[in-house]
């Protein structure tokens, strides 16, 4: 699972990027609690080399009748990805990066929901593997819509596993051409498996995060242990 998102050091993105020869990147503001529906900068590959694209996070299928959906799909099971008509032309198709600082996840706790944030080890951006609808055609009046991405998941390594069952596919950068390249499904199967346990460092952050609402550093603040006294 992925439900939220940081990308709050573009300095980090931009040397990640560099790694797969990219020198033109959009400044953005510091955005640290991303959410679905809301806007994330991808990586596709148009023109046999890396583009970057403005994407929609979540996706609703462009077969889909409405009503289908009750919410556009913010993930993609790798174990289904081949299979589910939401997703097996997209996965044959359409394969994106999502550059990141890191992500948020919930354990739950009896009937709380305890917020944690996960950043890479060892850099200070990552890639997330995703698929990506393009964008229909503009029709009349209709205002231009952004294509739309959602992030593939699969299940959580040992450390992971302590917070929740599912993680993204993470790509190291010598992976991350290789998925968005065409290519043949044995080659994206084997590109779709858990990181490594040291690949992540995982910590307890405050409740501040849980709105989607609330921006900021105080997102990824470490959690106080005198939260009951304040």
């Amino acid at each position: 699972m992925c439900g939220r998102i940081n990308v709050s050091d573009n300095e980090g993105v931009r040397l990640l990027l560099a790694m797969l020869g990219m020198e033109v990147w959009p400044s953005r503001d510091p955005r640290f609690n991303i959410a679905p529906s809301q806007t994330l900068d991808v990586v596709t590959w148009q023109d046999d080399s890396p583009s970057h694209e403005a994407m929609k996070w979540g996706l609703i299928p462009s077969w889909a009748k409405p009503g289908t959906f009750s919410a556009p799909l913010i993930n993609a099971r790798s174990e289904t990805v081949h299979d589910k008509p939401s997703f097996k032309k997209l996965v044959a198709q359409h394969r994106a990066l999502i550059p990141i600082n890191g992500f948020y996840e919930w354990q739950r706790d009896g009937k709380a929901k305890v917020p944690y944030f996960i950043k890479p080890a060892d850099a200070n951006a990552m890639f997330l593997a995703a698929l990506y609808q393009p964008a229909p055609p503009p029709a009349g009046d209709q205002p231009t819509s952004y294509p739309q991405t959602c992030v593939v998941t699969v299940a959580a390594n040992e450390s992971m596993s302590q917070v929740h069952h599912r993680m993204p596919v993470i790509l190291a950068p010598d992976q991350a051409l290789a998925w968005i390249q065409p290519t043949e499904r044995n080659v994206i199967d084997q590109l779709m498996q858990p990181a490594s346990n040291d690949t992540l460092t995982i910590n307890e952050v405050g409740d501040y995060v849980n709105s989607a609402r609330n921006e900021g550093p105080e997102c990824i603040a470490p959690k106080r242990v005198n939260d009951l006294f304040d």
